[in-house]
């Protein structure tokens, strides 16, 4: 194993030392190293306490990143949560029952005896003999589809003088819908124009600069090779050369 070891006496910063763990690693939240996630503390490689981040992560091990580490430890398991290392033939045979405390005991007791047709299922269940299979066989057996009296649901109450003024009501909806829609085209209107307006604007301006730099290079390279005896900083010839 490598530890980080960092020196004490001088200012050489941390340095990495081979050693031999011989303890068994212990994992204590207090001592886990916060991973702070922000604009400028990412990836938990600098700290900067005092300015605001999106969120601080914490692990119970010190040394893990969950960016570069895998975790193989995992072992599968299927629905039932038997690791899939056992065979088909092995892990189909288990029943996996269900599990009641004592203390519900005499309430699943009175239900199979107030009704006779659950009887054999809560016996099943007080019995830990109860299976997913003979749950969803008591489900299907006993649900029921959900009644509704429409004719007992309560209709919205409104007044005359309510009910007078249901023309006016409508109107203001119509009117309140019909400034909206007006708003609304102003604004796409407004917005598209000033994008095609800023748009051909910057193209423009862009335009005459590119020109502008094109004349340059014309003109100066028309400089340097018709008139050389105007250039400035000229290196004359020694004439030994």
């Amino acid at each position: 194993f490598w530890l980080k070891a960092r020196c004490q006496s001088c200012d050489a910063g941390p340095r990495l030392v081979p050693a031999m763990l011989s303890v068994v690693a212990r994992r204590s939240l207090n001592l886990a190293r916060p991973r702070v996630v922000s604009a400028l503390a990412t990836q938990g490689r600098s700290y900067n306490y005092g300015t605001p981040v999106l969120w601080i992560v914490r692990y119970d091990d010190p040394t893990w990143d969950a960016e570069r580490e895998h975790e193989y430890e995992l072992i599968p398991r299927d629905e039932f949560g038997v690791p899939v290392s056992l065979p088909p033939e092995v892990s189909t045979n288990i029943r996996h029952t269900y599990y009641v405390p004592p203390q519900y005991y005499p309430f699943l007791k009175k239900l199979g005896d107030d009704t006779p047709e659950l009887k054999p299922y809560t016996d099943k269940l007080m019995n830990g003999q109860m299976t997913f299979f003979d749950y969803e066989e008591m489900f299907y057996k006993f649900a029921k589809p959900l009644k509704v009296h429409r004719s007992q649901i309560p209709m919205p109450y409104r007044t005359e003088e309510e009910i007078k003024k249901t023309a006016e009501v409508t109107w203001e909806g119509k009117w309140l819908s019909y400034r909206q829609r007006v708003w609304g085209d102003y604004q796409t209107q407004h917005h598209v124009r000033d994008f095609m307006v800023g748009m051909a604007l910057g193209t423009f301006f862009s335009w005459i600069g590119v020109q502008h730099m094109k004349q340059y290079r014309v003109d100066m390279k028309l400089f340097y090779l018709e008139a050389p005896e105007h250039k400035i900083n000229w290196v004359k010839p020694r004439g030994d050369l």
